[in-house]
């Protein structure tokens, strides 16, 4: 995939989808500091598959709102 196999949505704390957020350092996540950046992943992966032109590509803003929720949850 346009990733190497890694979903940005998920192994990205903010759900970047069209690269890292800027505040990596060594390749660690800003937010997580002990988690690898899913971005420096996804580019040593690109990278080493000599893809790294998929890195160009611009993707959509992914609409959460639009997602399904539970209406209501009662515990009883």
């Amino acid at each position: 995939g346009e990733t190497a196999g890694i979903c940005p949505i998920t192994a990205c704390h903010k759900g970047l989808v069209n690269g890292p957020c800027g505040g990596t350092n060594n390749g660690k996540c800003e937010v997580d500091k002990e988690k690898d950046c899913a971005w420096t992943l996804i580019y040593e992966r690109l990278k080493a598959q000599k893809r790294l032109d998929l890195m160009r590509k611009y993707q959509p803003p992914h609409n959460f709102q639009a997602s399904p929720r539970p209406r209501t949850l009662r515990i009883s």
